[in-house]
């Protein structure tokens, strides 16, 4: 008895040690709230990189509500870990155009394990000043824009219930094996005020990652909603709407002939695309000593509504080529168990009645897979075009005719 009593004592003991040490712990954590200058022309980077000195170590900066915090110089989470980084104010890019010249991005986490960007009432914003990139780009295309946020090499990173708008160039990049990234409850916005369009503003590019979820997400913005680059596997993207874009799209694929491309295991379920000019994609180079080898495997898109999109499927073998270079230099991509279900709606006029336009590689494979497709063009027709498309399996195809 005297035993067990001594037993009992020493359980109690140790669960006291053990609270003891993880209230000390949370106490630790601290918070800071760094201040704006509340100039425009002044670079509030400096304030937040100090917060991130202090506070970063599984800590919370706040970026406070009502408040504008200017970025005139990249903004790097390197002394982020494990942080949260809760905006509720508005941090906003410069449109200093000079400087920012030939910059990879404005905002970086590279090399960070665990970080959560977030609103606790969706009121942050980002803003990338987009407009007058958009507008000086359409004066000079070599002109190189930063992407608006790169994740590289980084894990368990979280991006919830925040506004995004006006990403100069890309929006998200993943990449860089990266692991466990959750995108979720995220409005991205790029449309621009002027007769200039707000070109190249993909909302998430996935590249050299795995494990990246994206989920409730309204996207408006002007190039691929969602882009599944060379080196994503395991990638999920559900309950997304996208408006204007240029779809959920798989590549660019091959463009240089050092690497070999992949693109494995991704999964879209629950997408309204409205206005786009393709709903979903698939695009690649052509085949020869000057482009990669492409592999494309294990995609699948499922419950995608279709609303006045030019097409609702395009796979283009001959993606920024001319057809004498792609007849010379046949693609000899494999595409291999790519899973179209439930695809329901009705294309735009554009190119009426034909509602996809399906041109596989024509020394490579194409296990294409549709089930349930009900794609009609506003005429009521519903063709669709293809070609090396050897044994269509749940549509009927036309076949391509080159000029």
């Amino acid at each position: 008895m005297v035993i067990k009593i001594k037993q009992l004592l020493w359980l109690v003991l140790l669960t006291f040690v053990a609270l003891f040490y993880q209230v000390s712990s949370l106490l630790k954590q601290k918070s800071c709230t760094p201040s704006s200058a509340g100039n425009s022309s002044i670079d509030d980077g400096p304030a937040i990189r100090e917060a991130f000195l202090i506070c970063g170590d599984r800590g919370t900066i706040v970026i406070p509500a009502g408040m504008t915090f200017m970025i005139r110089s990249p903004l790097d989470f390197k002394n982020c870990n494990a942080c949260n980084f809760q905006i509720e104010g508005t941090l906003k890019v410069s449109d200093d155009l000079g400087y920012w010249e030939d910059k990879t991005t404005f905002f970086l986490l590279q090399n960070i394990t665990g970080a959560i960007i977030h609103s606790l009432t969706g009121s942050g914003v980002i803003d990338g000043s987009g407009q007058a990139y958009w507008d000086y780009f359409a004066r000079n295309t070599t002109y190189r824009r930063p992407l608006l946020i790169q994740i590289s090499n980084s894990s368990n990173i979280i991006f919830t219930k925040l506004k995004i708008k006006n990403a100069p160039f890309w929006f998200f990049f993943t990449t860089d094996n990266s692991i466990d990234i959750n995108f979720s409850n995220l409005i991205l916005s790029a449309v621009s005020t002027s007769y200039n369009e707000p070109k190249n503003t993909d909302g998430f590019d996935t590249g050299v990652c795995s494990y990246v979820t994206i989920s409730n997400i309204y996207v408006t913005n002007g190039d691929d909603c969602v882009s599944f680059k060379n080196g994503s596997n395991y990638i999920t993207v559900n309950n997304i709407t996208c408006v204007g874009s240029h779809g959920l799209s798989v590549g660019s694929l091959g463009l240089d002939p050092r690497y070999p491309y992949f693109v494995k295991n991704v999964y879209v379920s629950n997408a309204t695309m409205i206005n786009c000019t393709t709903a979903t994609r698939i695009k690649f180079y052509p085949g020869g000593p000057s482009h990669g080898t492409v592999i494309v495997s294990n995609v699948t898109y499922k419950n995608i509504i279709v609303n006045n999109c030019d097409y609702a499927l395009q796979v283009d073998n001959c993606y920024e080529s001319n057809s004498t270079t792609c007849k010379m230099n046949p693609s000899t991509a494999k595409l291999d168990a790519i899973q179209f279900i439930d695809i329901i709606g009705k294309t735009s006029n554009t190119y009426d009645p034909v509602v996809a336009r399906i041109e596989c590689p024509p020394n490579g494979t194409c296990d294409l897979i549709f089930s349930r497709w009900d794609i009609v063009a506003p005429s009521g027709n519903s063709t669709i075009l293809c070609s090396n498309y050897a044994h269509p399996s749940g549509v009927t195809c036309t076949p391509i005719t080159y000029n």
